[in-house]
């Protein structure tokens, strides 16, 4: 059996009992970039691809490396010989280590930042929830969120979970502010019932780990945080009579309704950039950056070169260039089984590169 480089060196690292680098050969991909060189991420951004569960297509990670401006996918299969799992949601960076979700596989993958290698992987028990979904940190702890209706806790010194919380049903993104984890609780199972107990964001004490309840619109599924303490939320509604709409809760629990539709954002300081899919094709798509402490516009169509089928967005916190996730559309429509890709722009909207990665890429953070 002949193998390739990449197997080569897979197997030399197993017989050494040493960490691999993951590598991108050349006689795997004659357009290859790197053109074979060992690659260790050090700056750029990791790419989140849940794949799709129902045609065993299996969630993978990938990486735009900022230093040779290349997309390098399934990395975290090359390095350690093994999938991922199936449906990988989120990540984050905390110390050396990232922490990925993976939802259908019930797991948390602890990996190395810069080399891929797995450190641990953490199966909650029933007690402590099932299916992560997104996951973030205060800088000592890291929260998932659960979709089975908790958030629990993980003690990164040990890499075990040591806390959890009940919290509403199908809880999904998060954010940190004020001493403090939010949780937006979407009732997403319960959409025949038009999502009856999904109005709420939870408000979880970081010294206590105690609950309470915000109410705000109807099927809230995503939540970001400004440079202020204030929390911006998305209710998508029902995707019917009840439009999806921007809601603002301030540093001191005061809800309002923008009444401005959203389906994906992201924060840098206090701006908020937000793009809404009506799902009416790409001309459609609106692209808006709000002032999070008026609600007044800042800028309109803050990018060119609109993506097909915008997924996920992330603002670089040093020098505000803009990553886009995007389905890749065949036959007109988005395909969930086709590999999508990233565009990049730079901070005044200017596009820069496009990235071909992993199929249903949607969630993405920096690796700095």
């Amino acid at each position: 059996m002949k193998l390739n480089l990449k197997e080569q060196l897979r197997m030399l690292a197993l017989m050494l009992a040493l960490p691999m680098v993951f590598v991108a050969c050349s006689d795997d991909d004659d357009n290859d970039p790197t053109g074979g060189a060992p690659i260790v991420a050090q700056k750029g951004v990791f790419v989140f691809d849940t794949g799709n569960q129902g045609k065993n297509i299996d969630g993978a990670l990938s990486f735009i490396d900022e230093k040779t401006n290349t997309a390098i996918n399934d990395v975290f299969r090359t390095v350690n010989a093994r999938s991922l799992g199936s449906t990988v949601q989120d990540g984050v960076i905390l110390g050396q280590n990232l922490y990925i979700a993976v939802s259908e596989s019930n797991t948390i993958e602890v990996v190395d930042k810069n080399t891929l290698v797995s450190v641990a992987q953490i199966a909650p028990t029933a007690e402590q929830g099932s299916k992560p979904r997104d996951i973030v940190t205060d800088g000592k702890y890291v929260y998932v969120s659960m979709y089975s209706g908790h958030v629990s806790r993980i003690d990164a010194s040990k890499n075990v979970i040591d806390k959890t919380v009940k919290v509403g049903p199908n809880p999904e993104e998060m954010a940190v502010a004020n001493g403090c984890l939010y949780v937006v609780n979407s009732d997403g199972l319960n959409w025949e019932a038009g999502y009856v107990n999904g109005k709420s964001v939870s408000k979880i004490d970081l010294a206590s780990f105690a609950e309470t309840k915000i109410p705000v619109g109807l099927n809230p599924t995503k939540i970001v945080a400004d440079a202020s303490g204030n929390l911006l939320v998305i209710c998508m509604g029902n995707y019917s009579d009840v439009p999806a709409s921007i809601w603002k809760i301030s540093s001191s629990d005061a809800v309002e309704d923008w009444g401005k539709p959203a389906t994906i954002m992201a924060v840098k300081g206090n701006s908020l950039y937000t793009v809404y899919d009506s799902y009416a094709g790409a001309d459609a798509v609106e692209y808006t950056v709000y002032n999070t402490l008026t609600g007044s516009v800042e800028k309109d169509n803050f990018v060119a070169s609109p993506v097909d089928s915008p997924s996920g967005i992330v603002v670089d916190p040093d020098n505000g260039n803009i990553f886009i996730t995007s389905y890749t559309l065949v036959g007109g429509f988005a395909s969930y089984t086709t590999p999508g890709y990233v565009n990049e722009y730079s901070a005044d909207g200017t596009f820069v590169k496009k990235y071909d990665v992993g199929v249903g890429a949607v969630c993405m953070t920096f690796l700095k």
